[in-house]
């Protein structure tokens, strides 16, 4: 049977002062007795008590740090620090930073964030199913999910609509009149990946302008499965007016090897990424994509921890014009 942990009430009992009191010990907030203070500092001694860092950052109205579980290298890392090049916001607090790959990972994450006493943890795109998240968020009133929608707790849910992103990658890809394109996608698709790819090819199939398309995987959207993809399949893709990818890394490498096959991007053919990543700016020419605005989203939680009020339900997506379309 698990041990239940000892409280502030549990202190406050056993010192035999008031909730308040044990609460200004805590927080250095406000004047408490000398022998008062020694008595209560010997109980939570003795009870091995640690103060919970959500509950004490409420206190005091700030968030001191972040715990942000990632799952994977496309994740744009350096959005922690704040460097976006739109950045109008407050810089984030300090964070620590994970990748885990699937529930248990995690999982042990989630764990060691908690006992590292963040006052926020921003789990990322989880794997996990929707009844464990629903029961992690239940326990943890400071753990919010980016890309995940809950049940139990909407509040603790700030979500992105991929399936508006595929659309607009659409649009962009067909709008110099392309009639011919390929869309290369990962061949396990996480739950955001797939909305995407269904906004692209609801978007060109609906098209009256008689679009032809088809859709290419990889093992991994990376740069090197990327361009193996294309020098397997150099006929297609010499052919083809337009390429959209599943995130930047891929389009980085989709451009290079186009360029390899003596193809002008755009001019010959057109490429469309995905998540304004650091990579996107390093391509030549650089690259049009689709503004996954994670920094943004990290605020909210900020706020959302600090003020408990929603401030943006709901991030939409925004066309990145560059030179690859």
């Amino acid at each position: 049977m698990e041990a239940q942990a000892v409280t502030i009430k549990d202190i406050a009992r056993i010192a035999n002062v008031s909730i308040a009191t044990v609460s200004r010990v805590i927080n250095h907030n406000g004047k408490v007795k000398g022998s008062t203070k020694t008595k209560i500092q010997r109980v939570i001694d003795k009870m091995n008590f640690k103060p919970n860092a959500y509950a004490r950052d409420l206190v005091k109205s700030r968030v001191s740090s972040l715990g942000v579980v990632y799952p994977h290298f496309s994740f744009d890392c350096h959005e922690f620090i704040g460097i976006s090049q739109k950045n109008t916001v407050a810089p984030l607090p300090p964070f620590i930073a994970q990748t885990a790959h699937s529930e248990t990972e995690e999982d042990i994450c989630i764990q060691n964030m908690n006992a590292s006493y963040c006052s926020g943890i921003v789990l990322c795109q989880s794997r996990a199913t929707s009844q464990t998240l629903n029961k992690w968020v239940k326990k943890l009133p400071h753990l919010f999910c980016i890309d995940r929608q809950l049940t139990a707790s909407t509040f603790q849910s700030i979500n992105f609509n991929h399936l508006e992103a595929g659309v607009l990658q659409a649009i962009e890809a067909i709008k110099n009149g392309g009639k011919y394109g390929i869309v290369i996608h990962s061949t396990k698709m996480d739950h955001t990946s797939a909305q995407r790819f269904a906004g692209i090819i609801g978007r060109l199939s609906g098209s009256t302008e008689n679009i032809e398309f088809e859709a290419m995987h990889v093992d991994q959207c990376d740069i090197e499965k990327s361009i193996e993809l294309i020098m397997q399949n150099k006929a297609q893709f010499t052919r083809a007016d337009f390429v959209i990818t599943e995130n930047d890394f891929s389009a980085y490498g989709v451009v290079d090897a186009l360029k390899t096959l003596g193809l002008n991007v755009p001019h010959d053919v057109t490429v469309i990424g995905f998540g304004n990543h650091m990579i996107s700016t390093l391509s030549y020419p650089k690259l049009t994509t689709i503004q996954y605005p994670f920094h943004q989203m990290l605020n909210e939680v900020v706020h959302r921890i600090e003020k408990q009020t929603i401030q943006t339900n709901q991030f939409r997506p925004t066309l990145v014009k560059r030179q690859t379309s």
